[in-house]
This record gives structure tokens, C-alpha cells and sequence, in this order.
């Protein structure tokens, strides 16, 4: 198929679309959407010239009508294609055509997973439902107890006891209830229970404490974002925050303001090499270029990629209204696909990515080691319970003591009296 030149639009990114010049003065493109469309042009024998947009943007549209970056070329005439991970959305489709979709991905978020340990207290073992309903269980264990041993024992005492049992101590209301076996016995099951589930968090808490539970999904996003305590990111000129503007979820279209407002953008050349720095900067982007670029090596385990996605976005050329060889180049696009060109080309750029990364051997986690601090909770509890023991013992000593002073002072007075 012989075509006159074409002149296609691109964006210059690292691993997504590179051209690079040799001595001869000839483009030579690279990277995972190059490598696509350099085997797309060579199958229709096709010599095309490189341009790039002045702003180095996707494409927005800023007036009606009025569009920057790659669209703007495209619509404008003066590119007839523009490649660079561009998505297909309803408001482009109006200025320009698109190509045969090569890609779909989700649109979701990359973040650095706390280092932080959960500093879990005693209280926080159970959540506050559980709390609710063992505390519940107590009170009417408590009256059926009180009314099944018809005051042979105080309310006060009843609950002391139910509750020591718990606590792993003796129930001793078998001496009043020894017909009440059923009752006793379920309830020393469920005290059982109780105790040994507890027993087991806290101790497995003790073993391997729990990393802080990183923002799973775009609802939490949005409230960390509101709160403050994070800051969303994209790249600037992708279609993710006029999805987000227009979505009929409230919390997106809040998450998309913000970033407006604050002009959370990364520069599109900086897109694929762009680090988290810290646990409060979120990365939004296409799933397939964040696991692409973040799902390799150490990062791997330092890198949460959620897997909630807002929307599905697929990829295309962009394409001029009215260009001569649409249909071509959607019939070669879709064998190309089909055949599994695009996903070559995509696996070969994760090796050469993964091939170029230094090797480095694993580290030892040192927040593994526990610390005092980690332990405060129940080593505050545990002093608490010395002290009063202390004060208890104490008073057993003390007390009788004095009474048993008291009475022989009073003995010895009615001695007195009795001689006179």
C-alpha cells in the first residue's frame, strides 16, 4: 500500500514512545506504542515524519472548540495521526477520529504502602461491634444468672464473677447453681471463647505486628485528599481528571476538583520515570503503565496499586476527519492486535526495563523489631494490676491490724474499769 508521507504527532516519553536520531538524520522510534507503530507502518510501507506539539500536551479542550496538545494538531490538520496512549472519550470523538483500539486498561492509583506499624492498644483487638455485643452478653448473662439463683448471691457479685471468668479466674457461682449446670456451662464455653480469641490477637499481634492499612480505593481517596493528609497526582493532559469531573459520584467528581484546583500534574515527559517520594503522594494513571512501572523488583513490595478502578479507558490513534486511509489502517491495526503485536511489544519493553534495573540484595526489614512503645498498652495494664495487688495487700495487712489493735485497746479499758 503506497501512501503519501504522513505526518504523525507524537509526545517524546520514556519506554511509551521514544524517537531517537541516528547519524543519517533518520527518526528511529522505540518503546512499547514505537515499537507498535513502526511495525504497523513497515506491514502498509509507510514513511511518515515526526512532529511534536509546542505545549507537549495531550489535549484538552479549553474554549469549544478550541483544543491543545496532540487533539488540537490532529484537529487543526496539521498532523494526520497522533500516537502517545491516548484514550478514546466522547468529547474528542467529536473534533477527531480514532483507530482501532490496541489497548484497555483501568484507571486506578499507585501508592507507597505505610511503613508505619499499626500501634494497636488493647481496646482496638476487637472491633467496636465485638465490644458491643460481649459487653451486651455480660449484662443479660448477668440478670438470667441474678434470677435464676433467686438471691442466693448479689446482683454485684453475679457480674464480679462473669466477668473474672473472662479473665480466666474461678466462677464460683457453681456453688449456688449446682443445678444450673446448662447455664453454667454454656457460659464457660463462651468466657472460653472470648478469652482465647483475644489472647490469640494479642499475641499475634505481639509476633508480627500489622503494617498501617494503606487507601484502597478511590471513596477513601477522596476523603484523604479532602482531609489533607494526601495529594492526588496525574499526568497532565490525560483524559483521568475530566473523567473524574463528569462522573456521577460525588466523591470523583470532589477528588477531580481538588486536583484542578491545586494543579496536581506531572509533566507528560516525566510520566513513566516519576518516583513516590512519600507515603502521601498518590500517582492516578493507567493500571497497565503503573504496574509497568512500578510492579517490578523492590517496588513491587513497596508499591500498592489498587485494584478498584474508576473507569475503563481504551487506547487508540488519533486520526484526522476526512484522512484518506482510516479503514486501512483500522483493518491492519485489528490483525495486528489479534495476532498479538501490541502485547510483544509491550512484554519486550517490561524485560528491557527489568533487565536494566540494578540488582541489589534484600534487605533486612529492621522495623520488624518490636520496641517498647509497641508494647505500652499492655504493659500499663499489666503495671496497673501491680499496683493495686500492692495497695490490696497493703490493706489486708494493715486493716486487721488496727482493728485487732483497736479491740485490745478496748478490752484493756473494760479491764481498767472492771479493777476500779
Amino acid at each position: 500500500m503506497n501512501f503519501s508521507k504522513w505526518i504523525v504527532a507524537v509526545i517524546n516519553i520514556s519506554k511509551i514512545f521514544e524517537v531517537n536520531t541516528n547519524e543519517n538524520g533518520e527518526n528511529r522510534i522505540s518503546g512499547v506504542e514505537g515499537c507498535f507503530a513502526d511495525a504497523i507502518f513497515t506491514k502498509m510501507n509507510i514513511e511518515y515524519d515526526i512532529v511534536y506539539p509546542i505545549d507537549n500536551k495531550f489535549g484538552n479542550e479549553i474554549t469549544a472548540g478550541d483544543w491543545t496538545g496532540l487533539v488540537g494538531m490532529v484537529k487543526r490538520g496539521e498532523a494526520d495521526l497522533a500516537i502517545c496512549t491516548l484514550g478514546i472519550n466522547e468529547n474528542r470523538f467529536k473534533v477527531i477520529d480514532f483507530s482501532f483500539p490496541y489497548a484497555s486498561s483501568r484507571l486506578t492509583f499507585a501508592a507507597l504502602k505505610p511503613s508505619e506499624w499499626s500501634r494497636s492498644g488493647l481496646l482496638d483487638l476487637f472491633d467496636l461491634p465485638t465490644w458491643m455485643l460481649l459487653f451486651l452478653s455480660i449484662l443479660l448473662s448477668t440478670s438470667m444468672a441474678f434470677v435464676l439463683l433467686k438471691d442466693k448471691a448479689s446482683y454485684f457479685e453475679v457480674f464480679y464473677n462473669l466477668f473474672g471468668s473472662i479473665l480466666r479466674q474461678p466462677l464460683m457461682l457453681h456453688i449456688h447453681a449446682h443445678e444450673k449446670k446448662f447455664f453454667v456451662g454454656s457460659w464457660l464455653l463462651f468466657s472460653c471463647i472470648m478469652s482465647s480469641g483475644f489472647s490469640s490477637v494479642l499475641l499475634s499481634f505481639v509476633a508480627v505486628p500489622s503494617k498501617v492499612a494503606p487507601i484502597k480505593n478511590f471513596r477513601e481517596l477522596s476523603k484523604a485528599v479532602e482531609s489533607g493528609t494526601h495529594r492526588a497526582h496525574s499526568v497532565k493532559g490525560t483524559i483521568a481528571v475530566p473523567l473524574f469531573l463528569n462522573s456521577k459520584e460525588s466523591y470523583l467528581r470532589l477528588l477531580g476538583r481538588l486536583m484542578e484546583r491545586n494543579n496536581w500534574y506531572i509533566p507528560p515527559e516525566k510520566g513513566t520515570t516519576i518516583k513516590l517520594k512519600n507515603e502521601e503522594s498518590i500517582l492516578i494513571g493507567s493500571s497497565e503503565y503503573l504496574v509497568f512501572q512500578f510492579g517490578l523488583n523492590d517496588f513491587q513490595s513497596r508499591v500498592f496499586i489498587s485494584e478498584e478502578d474508576a473507569f475503563t479507558i481504551y487506547t487508540a490513534f488519533a486520526i484526522r476527519k476526512g484522512f484518506c486511509c482510516t479503514s486501512q489502517l483500522r483493518k491492519v491495526m485489528s490483525r495486528m492486535v489479534s495476532a498479538g503485536i501490541y502485547d510483544r511489544c509491550y512484554k519486550l519493553e517490561i524485560l528491557k526495563h527489568t533487565l536494566s534495573q540494578p540488582v541489589s540484595e534484600e534487605k533486612v526489614d529492621k522495623e520488624r523489631v518490636l520496641s517498647l512503645e509497641d508494647l505500652l498498652g499492655p504493659f500499663s495494664i499489666l503495671l496497673t494490676g501491680w499496683v493495686v495487688s500492692f495497695f490490696v495487700f497493703l490493706g489486708e495487712v494493715v486493716f486487721p491490724n488496727c482493728v485487732r489493735g483497736i479491740h485490745c485497746k478496748i478490752e484493756n479499758r473494760k479491764e481498767g474499769y472492771e479493777l476500779k
